[in-house]
Formats: C-alpha cells, structure tokens, sequence
C-alpha cells in the first residue's frame, strides 16, 4: 500500500510567456532522458520506472541528488520546461521507493535551466524503506519548507518560476550516519500540476485517468 505525503499548499500567480501544461512521466517506454544524479543514464525497469543505487553517506549539506530531469537533457521532451507561473503549475509530486532500511528524508529542487537561480522544496516527513510513496510539493515562497538560494521575497520565488528549466529530487544523509550505505533508490510517476484548488479549472478527471497507479 502507498502512503501519500503532501509538503504544504498556496497558489501564486504571474504573467509571462512560455506555456506549461500538466504533465506526468510514466517511464512506461524507457527512462526519457532523465539523469541521475551522476548526470549518467538510470536503470530503467520494464514495469515503467527508473532506478539508481548510491551510497547515501556520500550525500553533502545539500543532500544528494538522485535523478535529474533538465533542459540540457531535453528530459521528457522538455514537458517540464517553462513558466509555471502563467501556466498555473505549482505543485510536483513523484513517487519514491527506497530499500536503505530505515526512513529516508527527500528533497526537490527547482531551477532554470541554467542550473541558477534556483529553490529547494523539503518534504516534511521522512519515507520508510520498502515502501513506495507518493511526495508532493507545492511551489510557493510561504511554504515553510521552502529554502531559496537567493533573497527570500516573491520576487526571487517569481523570477525561478517564470523560467523552469530543471527539476532535481535529492536525499538527506541521515543524522548520524558515517560509514557506507548503499541503497537502490525508484522514482515514477513524476508530474507537474496545479494544486488541488485549481485542478478542476484544468480537467482533473483528465489528469487522474493519465496517471498510472502501482498497486
């Protein structure tokens, strides 16, 4: 069974060019030109999602990353690749699988596609082992688990989001930990979409048949 975590809620607007539309990677046909953290190509399973084994005490103070899905990759085909704001996106959610034998915190990462300026989004709650779960996490300066690289007002939020480019999902080390541990870490179903607000604005029955559920 999947647990589902959200990472806290509000909306922001904007205008600009560049439009995005709701949009989940199914990893159904192959690994979509996503990365890991390495930048090389992840494992890809015939289920329909991708893998990446690494040793967590590796991580650094801003956590490890684990896959990447960027521009310079043309990542899902650029799906992702835009102004979130104008097109009303503000949440991501990916499902994520772990087998490191204890709970694991996640993180993601927005930025433009030259890698700067850029904010990471923290989820709230730590992800047992063994378990695929649902994260999501709402794009929005007064989320308190948002942590800007740059001025913490919505001007800064702003400009990030009117020019996505790169999408990176990372893992904390573990308090404590020191010696190797080695784990396989699953990603799939990673999307963008509106917050649950303004999903029926946008068709949410559309978007709930076209994401593919795990049992």
């Amino acid at each position: 069974m999947r647990t589902t975590i959200a990472a806290i809620a509000v909306t922001a607007s904007a205008a600009a060019a560049g439009t995005v539309s709701p949009f989940t990677e199914t990893f159904d046909v192959g690994a979509s030109n996503w990365k890991t953290g390495a930048s090389t190509d992840p494992a890809w399973d015939a289920s329909g999602f991708v893998s990446y084994q690494v040793d967590v005490n590796s991580a650094g103070p801003f956590g490890l990353t684990l896959f990447r899905g960027q521009d310079g990759f043309d990542s899902s085909g650029d799906a992702f690749v835009g102004n979130y704001l104008s097109s009303g996106i503000n949440r991501v959610s990916f499902d994520i699988r772990h087998d490191a034998g204890q709970a694991l915190t996640f993180a993601l990462r927005v930025a433009s596609s030259n890698n700067f300026p850029g904010f990471a989004v923290i989820a709230p709650v730590a992800v047992e082992s063994g378990v695929w779960t649902t994260l999501s996490f709402d794009l929005d300066f007064n989320n308190p688990f948002y942590f800007p690289e740059g001025a913490p007002g919505p001007d800064f939020f702003a400009g990030v989001m009117t020019q996505v480019g790169n999408l990176q999902i990372s893992v904390d080390r573990p308090d404590g930990l020191d010696t190797p541990l080695v784990a396989t870490f699953d990603m799939d179903n990673f999307a963008v979409t509106p917050s649950p607000a303004g999903l029926g604005l946008l068709g949410a029955a559309g978007l709930a048949a076209a994401r593919r559920r795990r049992g």
